[in-house]
């Protein structure tokens, strides 16, 4: 009896402190109400470092339009979005606070409220100013990024807004595009504020990679070379499952003695096969002298995973179409799209067309 009675008190003592580390875990918290959306399941979802918004707790919506989410706070200040009926809204948390959410079924992602922080007020101010905005005129869309810039980002850098609104992308195509030179300060600004504000935040990494890779291809369009050290980044890199599981990165080959081209695509796509016979005659001719690494984008792994076990060269599969980070890192808009690395592991061209990628590899 004495031996029972105290493994009953040690089960107990465990129990408390399983429950008193519960409790003391910290959590942030998103409710609201989602008027004409009862009794609907709405999701939480977050997006890994490879661009994959990934589920992490869903609820259903009451007979009121009230729900509610309680969720351990991230690491680093991190964007999580709302899911309902293929619409979303994106909420930024750092910590512990709690983001009030107002919408409707009807106008959930286009017209809602935020409250609770800052940054969230900022990101619900920020969408709807997207959203519209509407001009084609090149003049007004960079008068539209400079207000922009100078509105939500000059003084709040390392807010994890500021990174929400640089990798924001509007009908597949970003508002702040990675590859034009006149873009490349805004990058450099925001990773500068990251270095020095949040050195070990893992977005700052992906930053400093982007803003490199812009300014040194500003500088070279430009007649100037950017000198840089032999350690430095010279292409933006990926590091993507393959068909087995297994990462594979794009620097385990990029710089290694050989060009290598990175291709964007849909290896599920009705069109797919003719363009992997072209891609296959190139790959083929230049018989070990040329590396591919082909990000696919589809959104059934099962079927990717089939296709790929059939392509001679490296397959990774990145999800997500072009919100996927990669994607938006390399700035995809359309599909295929493919990049040249030259055998130093730089950057130097991009091409939208097989016919063209062939005469640059020629």
């Amino acid at each position: 009896m004495k031996h029972k009675g105290n493994l009953s008190l040690i089960f107990v003592i465990s129990a408390l402190i399983i429950f008193a580390a519960s409790c003391s875990e910290k959590k942030f918290k998103i409710k609201g109400e989602i008027y004409g959306a009862e009794d609907q399941s709405i999701i939480l979802e977050k997006s890994d470092y490879s661009g994959r918004w990934l589920p992490v707790d869903s609820t259903r919506i009451g007979h009121n339009g009230d729900f509610s989410f309680k969720f351990p706070s991230p690491a680093a200040p991190e964007i999580y979005r709302l899911s309902l009926d293929r619409k979303y809204i994106y909420i930024p948390i750092d910590s512990t606070e709690t983001i009030n959410v107002s919408s409707s079924l009807a106008g959930f992602g286009t017209d809602f409220t935020l409250s609770g922080s800052r940054n969230a007020e900022l990101a619900e101010q920020f969408d709807k100013e997207v959203n519209s905005f509407s001009s084609i005129n090149s003049d007004s869309i960079e008068s539209f990024k400079r207000g922009i810039y100078s509105k939500y980002m000059k003084d709040s850098q390392g807010s994890i807004i500021s990174y929400y609104i640089l990798t924001k992308t509007v009908n597949g195509k970003p508002i702040f595009d990675v590859a034009k030179d006149s873009d490349a300060k805004y990058f450099a600004a925001v990773a500068t504020g990251y270095k020095s504000l949040r050195p070990d935040d893992p977005h700052t990494a992906i930053l400093e990679q982007t803003s490199l890779n812009a300014l040194k291809r500003k500088n070279n369009n430009q007649g100037n070379f950017l000198e840089m050290p032999a350690d430095e980044i010279t292409m933006i890199d990926i590091e993507l499952p393959d068909e087995t599981g297994e990462n594979v990165a794009l620097s385990s080959i990029a710089g290694k003695g050989k060009p290598v081209v990175v291709i964007f695509s849909l290896l599920t796509h009705p069109d797919s096969p003719a363009l992997n016979i072209e891609l296959a005659k190139i790959y083929n001719r230049l018989n070990g002298k040329v590396e591919f690494y082909n990000v696919a984008l589809d959104p059934d792994q099962y079927s990717w995973r089939d296709a790929a076990r059939n392509i001679p060269w490296i397959t990774v599969y990145a999800p997500g179409e072009f919100n996927a980070s990669a994607a938006v890192h390399y700035n995809v808009y359309s599909l295929p799209t493919f990049f040249l690395i030259n055998s130093q592991g730089e950057l130097i061209s991009r091409h939208e067309t097989i016919q063209d990628l062939d005469k640059s590899l020629n």
